[in-house]
């Protein structure tokens, strides 16, 4: 009985370790190569995923890779530019498995990690390779070229590892580095060329500078020569205007001596002024009504000009002819 029971049992778990060696699973994530005896067939290739049946035991192996996106980054690599100089450069790949050419792959490679050792020293050969065709200002500044090396190291990277099924789906250079010479030897001659563009500038701004002055002190030249020239035929009217009105005043002497009294008045008063004065000389004798009030069509003062008197000399009172002329408007 209990021999029975031992076979019973023997033959139960040799079923199902025959049953779940004739299975296997393909996540979504991955692709699946099934050998029989070692050898490769038209429908060894599963992507679908799920449950999946193969020959039981060693008839048939099954090795599945993952489908995912790879990252890979260089090693920091010294590296001479086309004018001689040292930069460090590390640069990073994108990658995947080619589904197009899995069986390549699987040749080729038995690992994902056996496919990135191989990859990193193909990058690294690119990379060196594509950075010595640019010299260092290609590489750094706003006019870089440094997408173009980028296109230039994926495409040789694609050359070498596409015929092994590896698909190079995007590089990119992360990081350069100067040593600490190279250093140097840039910054100095990036003064240098700074320094030669400032002077550059700075005749090319002198140069426009006296462009500019040349032109101002030419125009205000011609201004004034038109100014002069203007002021002068101005003047020659103005002359010749004058001498008419003074034909005209010298047929009348008196009436236009008594307009230009008349206007001496108007002038004097125009302000806030105080005036102390007498009326026996012009143009004051006009402001005494009682000679206004006389024969005389035009009056004329009794006096031509002011007699000094002393500062000790009492002043008259009650009998002068004098005027205190106060004047409170404005203008």
């Amino acid at each position: 009985m209990k021999k029975t029971i031992a076979v019973v049992v023997g033959v139960m778990l040799l079923v199902m370790l025959v049953l779940f060696s004739a299975t296997y699973t393909v996540r979504y994530h991955e692709v699946a190569i099934k050998t029989r005896f070692g050898k490769i067939g038209e429908d060894s290739v599963q992507t679908e995923p799920g449950l999946h049946f193969r020959l039981p035991l060693f008839a048939e192996n099954v090795v599945k890779y993952d489908t995912r996106m790879q990252l890979l980054e260089s090693p920091l690599k010294t590296v001479a530019t086309a004018d001689d100089q040292q930069v460090m450069v590390r640069a990073y790949l994108m990658w995947k498995v080619d589904l197009d050419n899995v069986k390549e792959f699987y040749r080729s490679f038995k690992s994902i990690r056996e496919a990135n050792d191989l990859i990193k020293g193909n990058l690294s050969t690119s990379l060196e390779q594509k950075i010595k065709g640019y010299a260092f200002g290609d590489l750094i500044g706003i006019d870089s070229r440094l997408p173009d090396a980028e296109v230039a190291i994926l495409n040789d990277l694609k050359r070498s590892v596409v015929p092994m099924g590896i698909d190079a789906v995007s590089l990119g250079i992360s990081q350069i580095v100067l040593p600490a010479k190279t250093s140097k030897a840039v910054l100095d001659r990036m003064q240098a060329s700074a320094r030669t563009l400032a002077n550059t500038e700075t005749d090319k701004g002198s140069s426009e500078a006296a462009g500019i002055r040349s032109e101002a002190d030419t125009l205000v030249s011609k201004l004034l020569a038109f100014g002069k020239q203007r002021a002068e035929e101005i003047n020659a009217a103005a002359e010749e205007k004058a001498a008419g009105y003074l034909k005209e005043m010298n047929e009348d002497v008196e009436l236009a001596t008594f307009l230009l009294w008349i206007e001496t008045l108007e002038q004097s008063l125009r302000n806030y002024v105080t005036i102390f004065s007498t009326d026996d000389f012009a143009p004051w004798h006009l402001l005494n009504l009682k000679r206004m009030g006389e024969a005389e069509i035009i009056p004329k003062p009794s006096k031509s000009y002011i007699e000094p008197v002393s500062k000790y000399e009492p002043e008259t009172s009650e009998n002068s002819d004098e005027i205190k002329v106060v004047k409170r408007a404005g203008n």
